[in-house]
């Protein structure tokens, strides 16, 4: 019912990634699975069936699809039905809707304090620069383990994430302790070199030493600490979304929105007598 070999020749033709094809196929195949276990015809009422199924699935006992998979799936199969109507194997235009979350809650991550115990409690020097280049940047892990030392004689420096690049600034006084650092190191390309599994287990070892909840501590998590910190100090959601690199400004607002733990503390502050 799929048309999935020639949907896949289109893939590989317009160069999508490896790994996306290999997604977007599996979820073809599990449409077209269902379509056929259930004797029915691709159709809108197919497609909500469909997308009911996903919801209400066991993908592992117990285990069932996050929201976030699920409008990932429904995404993939939306550009399918786009495909599948410019190549005219369908007339009706055919799409599903995506699910739509009561609140946006982003992992709990860590507070001003936490950052400040971290950076206290650190005795590794690249680990300590680690934290705060993505403290006093926002950059993701994968461009913070890309900078080199000829980014620090720029008064921009250009990151690339999926293909796309943006210009980030680094304070001055930051500037200098890499500086001198990759100095005294020897170091003449990547200023940290280390593979991403090291960083994230050396940050999980400082947050037992810290005395911070290890689940909080993570690389996105201080990536995160710098947002909210950007915007309690008066900064523009506008301007964090190009500082941060996010495509649509939804995925920025995320960072505006409190967690149950933070609005638990905001509600234990009500005092209207």
């Amino acid at each position: 019912m799929i048309e999935i070999k020639e949907y896949e020749m289109h893939l590989i033709d317009n160069e999508i990634a490896a790994n996306t094809r290999k997604n977007y196929l599996n979820t073809l195949r599990q449409l077209d699975a269902f379509l056929e276990i259930n004797d029915c015809a691709l159709s809108k009422a197919a497609l909500i069936k469909f997308k009911q199924y996903l919801r209400e699935h066991e993908y592992k006992p117990k285990k069932h699809y996050t929201m976030k998979t699920i409008n990932q799936k429904i995404t993939s199969i939306n550009v399918y039905l786009n495909w599948l109507e410019r190549e005219e194997f369908i007339t009706d235009k055919l799409s599903i809707k995506l699910l739509k979350a009561q609140t946006m809650e982003h992992r709990e991550s860590i507070t001003k304090s936490d950052y400040k115990k971290l950076l206290k409690n650190c005795d590794d020097e690249e680990l300590e620069l680690f934290i705060l280049t993505i403290g006093n940047t926002g950059v993701r892990i994968t461009e913070v383990c890309s900078l080199k030392v000829s980014d620090l004689n720029q008064k921009t420096i250009l990151v690339e994430n999926k293909g796309k690049e943006r210009a980030i600034a680094m304070p001055q006084f930051l500037k200098k302790r890499l500086k001198k650092f990759v100095r005294t190191n020897g170091i003449t390309d990547i200023i940290f070199a280390k593979d991403q599994r090291t960083y994230r287990a050396d940050l999980k070892n400082l947050a037992g030493k810290a005395k911070v909840n290890k689940d909080k501590v993570y690389p996105h998590s201080i990536r995160h600490y710098f947002a909210k910190a950007f915007l309690e100090n008066g900064g523009d959601s506008t301007v964090l979304q190009q500082l941060l690199g996010h495509k649509q400004i939804a995925t920025t607002t995320i960072y505006t929105k409190l967690n149950s733990n933070e609005l638990s503390e905001q509600f234990s502050n009500i005092k209207n007598i």
